[in-house]
């Protein structure tokens, strides 16, 4: 049973737990005003039981419908606590006197389960509503004080280290959340990556070329990328893109590396079919999306003429530019049944003439100085 109540969402947990203790309250004012007590006003019963018939509305609600905004709700459900304090304190001032002490659980509550923006804002509600309930219950109450406990700046500093714990579990959570992800990333690249491993004996056997190609796609990008950006920051993507980039020549049709001339219309559209293959694969992958965009698009050109969407200039991503051109590169260095491989310089040279309609110049620049 208990394992099942900590199971469920914490606005639910927090609409509970309200909804409780506001019951109880309404219990035992309504005994206490049934016996002739004269502690609790009948203003403050009504208010009390209006207050209980929100809350246990709003927690069925939030357990029947999946269609409220639960990150509203809980919103909803923090706001609520500090209306109900400044309704009981308006009612009973003596009430902070009894109360204050559960009320410095309240941020380490809070700090279970908002984001540190939202902890920031509320923190900062709570303090200012708790430095006010702590000034009007000490102003003119006429209790004397015997202990340090008593004093309103004791309350106050108190309340202040419990802002202090909250702050500290809202970033561990934090933090641990980032982990969490990167941990979950990591995972899903390597199953991305041994799917596609799995492919590359069936890409070598179609192609009649071997895997060394994906090696050395890679280091010439990197290269490319470190000579133009002057930083290593892409490394892992470009690794994948050169993986994806050998096995997704699995899709096209045998004959189709063998024949010489000029390709079809429908076996140009073939063709491009493998520039969809990162989407295909990764899908709706966090972390991926970048990875799609850039294999996607490494075959669209700067003058528009490109495909699959015809893009130009800053509308293709830095790294399909890089990716195109060292796939010219490979391609034209590489023997073929029907043609003998050209050396570096002449494929370079080769290359050189698409400036400005395949390629930027800028990176054609740095790839020149990347391949002597």
């Amino acid at each position: 049973m208990l394992t099942k109540l900590l199971a469920e969402p914490p606005q639910r947990l927090i609409l509970l737990l309200i909804s409780i203790l506001l019951s109880a309250l309404v219990v035992f004012a309504s005994l206490d005003a049934w016996l002739g007590g004269r502690y609790w006003s009948s203003d403050l019963i009504t208010t009390l039981s209006t207050l209980t018939v929100i809350s246990w509305g709003l927690f069925y609600a939030d357990k029947r419908t999946d269609r409220l905004n639960n990150h509203r709700l809980k919103q909803f459900a923090i706001m609520l606590f500090f209306f109900i304090m400044m309704a009981l304190t308006y009612f009973h001032p003596r009430v902070f006197d009894q109360a204050w002490t559960f009320m410095l659980f309240f941020p380490v509550l809070i700090g279970l389960f908002t984001s540190p923006r939202e902890f920031r804002y509320y923190a900062a509600l709570y303090l200012l509503l708790f430095v006010g309930l702590a000034a009007a219950s000490m102003t003119g109450s006429g209790v004397r004080i015997t202990s340090l406990m008593e004093t309103g700046e004791f309350r106050i500093l108190m309340a202040v280290g419990c802002v202090l714990v909250g702050a500290i579990a809202v970033i561990g959570r934090h933090q641990q959340a980032k982990r969490q992800v990167q941990q979950a990333f990591q995972q899903q690249k390597q199953l991305v990556i041994h799917l596609l491993q799995s492919f590359i004996s069936v890409a070598e056997r179609k192609t009649q070329t071997s895997r060394q190609e994906i090696s050395e796609m890679s280091m010439l990008l990197k290269a490319l990328w470190k000579e133009h950006q002057g930083n290593s920051s892409r490394d892992w993507e470009i690794d994948l893109l050169s993986l994806l980039h050998f096995v997704s020549r699995v899709k096209l049709p045998d004959y189709m590396f063998e024949k010489e001339g000029k390709l079809s219309p429908f076996e140009l559209e073939v063709v491009q079919e493998h520039c969809f293959m990162a989407r295909e694969l990764c899908g709706d992958i966090p972390g991926f999306q970048e990875i799609q965009h850039i294999f996607l698009y490494h075959h669209e050109r700067i003058d528009g003429s490109g495909y699959p969407y015809r893009l130009k200039e800053n509308q293709i991503p830095l790294l399909s530019q890089m990716l195109g051109l060292v796939e010219v590169f490979l391609a034209l260095t590489t023997s073929r049944s029907y043609r003998e491989a050209m050396s570096r310089r002449d494929a370079y040279e080769e290359i050189r003439g698409l400036a400005g309609t395949a390629f930027r110049a800028d990176i054609i620049d740095a790839f020149e100085r990347v391949v002597k």
